[in-house]
């Protein structure tokens, strides 16, 4: 009676344990599925909301080298009301309601004196020695499923092309003119992969010129500069005006009087 009493003991004990075993292995199986669902639902909306940004840069981009190129004020507004609508059935079942805000008005930005002026979310500065081109606007996400409200970010794009100086070399006997640029894109970053093909039309005293270009880190100017060369000038111009079209189609343009002789 003592060893079958111990063995029913026993069988208790190993039954618990294992029962033990089973509740915890289930628990942990449940657990790491939800929270596995909830890391791939929270991923799905951070994919969302990445691609919400990229879309709405993109745009301005697109808006912004159309505006240049065609000079409507309206292009950009007109994009995004197209793609909010398309945004807002592009993701059925998270409810997601996307908004804009095109810039308006007088905002200081890059530096840039007299501060910028937008109007439906554009704004050029042209024929002056430091021209820009730039679009900028504020969106909006709501995604309903996840509680997601008010959430929103800033997108621009910018170009700007400087004239840093401009010279008329006359001591070789080769008379020419080298013309001294610098070419800043978002965040005041340079752009350093422009070709001679990007500069659409370079002008001296108003007349169209052929010319070289070279681009170089320079110590003078602490930057890099793309040096713009017209040989054979045997008249001091009285201007320089450089057209530049960028590699996402975006134009401005350069212009100065102020021209030195060396």
């Amino acid at each position: 009676m003592r060893l079958a009493k111990e063995r029913k003991g026993q069988f208790i004990i190993i039954a618990a344990m294992l029962l033990s075993i089973m509740i915890i292995s289930v628990s942990t199986v449940i657990y790491g599925t939800v929270t596995y669902y909830r890391q791939e639902r929270w991923e799905e909306y951070i994919t969302i909301v990445d691609s919400i940004k990229t879309a709405s840069c993109n745009l301005l981009q697109i808006g912004l080298a159309n505006y240049t190129q065609t000079l409507n004020p309206n292009v950009t507004r007109d994009y995004f009301n197209r793609w909010i609508r398309d945004a807002r059935s592009a993701y059925p079942g998270y409810g997601v309601d996307v908004n804009y805000a095109l810039a308006s008005g007088l905002r200081s930005a890059y530096g840039i004196a007299p501060p910028i002026n937008y109007s439906l979310g554009l704004a050029r500065r042209w024929n002056v020695p430091t021209s820009y081109s730039v679009s900028n606007a504020t969106v909006s996400i709501n995604i309903a499923s996840v509680g997601l409200t008010g959430y929103n970010f800033s997108s621009n794009v910018f170009l700007k092309m400087s004239i840093r100086d401009v010279v008329w070399y006359t001591g070789s006997g080769n008379w020419y003119v080298i013309m001294y640029l610098s070419v800043d894109k978002e965040e005041l970053e340079p752009i350093i992969s422009l070709q001679a093909s990007n500069f659409a039309s370079v002008k001296l005293s108003g007349v169209p010129q052929s010319f070289s270009m070279k681009r170089y880190y320079s110590s003078t100017y602490q930057r890099f500069i793309y040096e713009i060369r017209v040989n054979s000038v045997t008249v001091l111009p009285s201007s320089a005006n450089i057209t530049l079209v960028d590699n996402r189609g975006i134009k401005t343009i350069s212009y100065t009087t102020n021209v030195q002789q060396v």
